[in-house]
């Protein structure tokens, strides 16, 4: 089978959960790679956190033998190489100086470990860390102003690498605001994980951001969204977005996929990874074993994008 810019396919983790019995990470991790390659697919992103290394050792050994890459995970440091204090991560303490030798570190380990693509969002899925926070200390313009500056001390040093760091647009800022930062910034190896549905969870059009951010496309999450009624009803508004399967929902998935595959700067071999999304209380109302909901939408998800993206 061949496909379009020799494309590669994954799925995000929690939409292909391991079977209930299987219960530590080494279980899980093995279980959902020998899933990755049963559904043709050959990207598969892990952590090996809880895992020993003779598991770690064994993971990547499989990895070699069904031809599988992997992405990294950006630490947090990288937002906080400006030493602004709102970029606190657990509490813990900002520290310019530390936060540019924890960057430097991660990337001399991400090299030795064969990874060229790490990502990771900035936004925390709240209303604080997103461009509508209208706090005196913590706006949405402070922020962006912030990522900025931050990028400009972390491209070079990615660059000295080898590495991309790609950032989700993750419920915090839409495509046209990214470009800016980008932009502004000056990168060349920073870029977006284009998550075609986000747009809708920042209470924006999620199409809008297809020009903006398949240009700058190192990674995806290859999602679709549909707008439905609200079950909350009343104050909490009339209607909210719900994940679905791919060509379900209110997402030109196809248009982009289509700008994906022309505009981004990695678009041969480029990552296609499918994500859900959040199925809403109606749909797990109605289906007792979200489990298998989830397994069965992913199968046919990744199907409905091979499919498209094959060479007729």
């Amino acid at each position: 089978m061949a496909y379009k810019n020799n494309a590669k396919f994954g799925f995000q983790g929690f939409t292909y959960p391991a079977p209930k019995e299987l219960t530590t990470p080494y279980e899980k991790a093995k279980w959902q790679m020998e899933a990755t390659h049963e559904l043709g697919c050959n990207l598969f992103n892990f952590r090996p956190m809880g895992m020993t290394e003779d598991e770690v050792k064994e993971l990547n050994e499989l990895k070699a033998k069904y031809e599988i890459e992997s992405e990294g995970y950006m630490i947090p440091a990288i937002f906080q190489l400006t030493g602004w204090e709102k970029m606190s991560f657990r509490g813990q303490p900002v520290d310019a100086v530390k936060a540019k030798e924890d960057l430097e570190a991660f990337c001399e380990k991400t090299v030795n470990d064969g990874i060229k693509i790490v990502r990771g969002g900035y936004g925390r899925l709240c209303y604080a860390f997103s461009r509508w926070n209208r706090d005196p200390e913590m706006t949405g313009k402070m922020q962006m102003e912030n990522l900025i500056e931050c990028f400009k001390i972390a491209d070079p040093i990615l660059a000295k690498y080898g590495i991309y760091y790609a950032i989700e647009n993750h419920l915090d800022f839409k495509g046209s605001e990214f470009d800016y930062i980008f932009r502004t910034a000056g990168v060349t190896h920073i870029g977006s994980a284009y998550d075609t549905a986000n747009g809708f969870y920042v209470n924006c059009d999620a199409n809008d951001d297809i020009p903006y951010l398949s240009k700058w496309a190192i990674t995806t999450h290859i999602k679709d969204t549909k707008i439905v009624d609200s079950p909350f009803n009343g104050p909490d508004g009339p209607m909210i977005a719900v994940g679905c399967g791919l060509g379900e929902g209110n997402v030109d998935v196809c248009a982009a996929v289509d700008a994906i595959l022309e505009n981004s700067p990695m678009k041969d071999g480029i990552h296609l990874i499918f994500e859900s999304g959040w199925y809403g209380k109606a749909c797990h109302d109605a289906n007792p074993d979200m489990d298998e909901y989830n397994r069965q939408k992913t199968r046919e998800s990744i199907k409905w994008l091979q499919d498209y993206v094959t060479i007729k």
